[in-house]
């Protein structure tokens, strides 16, 4: 029998939806059916328009890089929406520069954001899904994260770190029934994305995907909508390649 990618009445938290990638998703919820919660870490005004767009969601300030906004997120949300049943970890930055530049600031506020926000934020919203005996945790990785990144190395390491962190949260809540899966998607036409052409030919960038071209947000939002949906209920600890067949491991 066929399932749909229906996520009516679900409650989806996606951090870093203001923008890019994780509008996209949020708009794609939306129009599945579902309730998402926008947040922003600095652009209100953009987080507003998104919000608008999906119906008048809810907006909640995020700072990624600070353990307490983190827990506080979770409990917002809750109290905003009576519930969450998705929590999509969109939220992260991407430097590139010279290995043997990278300081130690930079290095601990990539994994701050990349890595130890989506930890701490399924740690507080654990009991939660546990207790209900149902939940969809989406961690975004990266290519990168799974071939290495010479010109971001520490943004390289914070997603394939956060691959293995992917497979742990899946042993330790699948059994409670909430599945925890990851996307990794290639290069995707996002701010970031146009900030690294500025310095890549992008012509050589599109030469590296198979599937000759570079992918969009919603091609990324669609994969975070079905592994929300009931059609991925036997779905749990995966890495799902949003990537045009750039990596193929």
């Amino acid at each position: 029998m066929l399932t749909s990618f229906s996520l009516e009445g679900k409650v989806a938290l996606i951090t870093g939806s203001s923008r890019g990638i994780g509008a996209a998703i949020a708009e794609a919820v939306f129009q599945a059916g579902g309730h998402p919660v926008i947040t922003y870490h600095q652009n209100r005004n953009a987080a507003d328009h998104v919000a608008e767009r999906c119906g008048g969601a809810p907006v909640l300030q995020f700072d990624a890089a600070n353990a307490e906004s983190t827990k506080a997120l979770a409990s917002s949300a809750i109290e905003a929406c009576g519930k969450v049943d998705i929590l999509v970890n969109n939220a992260g930055i991407l430097e590139q520069k010279p290995y043997q530049d990278i300081t130690l600031s930079e290095w601990d506020e990539m994994f701050d954001t990349n890595l130890k926000a989506p930890f701490f934020l399924v740690q507080a919203l654990a009991p939660h899904f546990i207790e209900r005996g149902e939940g969809s945790i989406i961690n975004m990785s990266s290519v990168g994260g799974q071939f290495g990144g010479p010109k971001a190395p520490h943004y390289a390491a914070s997603k394939g770190a956060l691959l293995t962190l992917t497979k742990s949260l899946c042993r330790l809540l699948s059994p409670h029934g909430v599945r925890v899966n990851a996307l990794a998607p290639g290069f995707i036409e996002t701010d970031m994305m146009k900030h690294m052409a500025t310095k890549t030919d992008r012509q050589a960038m599109i030469d590296q995907v198979p599937i000759g071209r570079i992918g969009t947000p919603e091609d990324v939002a669609h994969a975070a909508v079905f592994l929300a949906s009931d059609a991925a209920s036997f779905i749990t600890g995966q890495v799902i390649n949003v990537n045009g067949g750039q990596y193929l491991g």
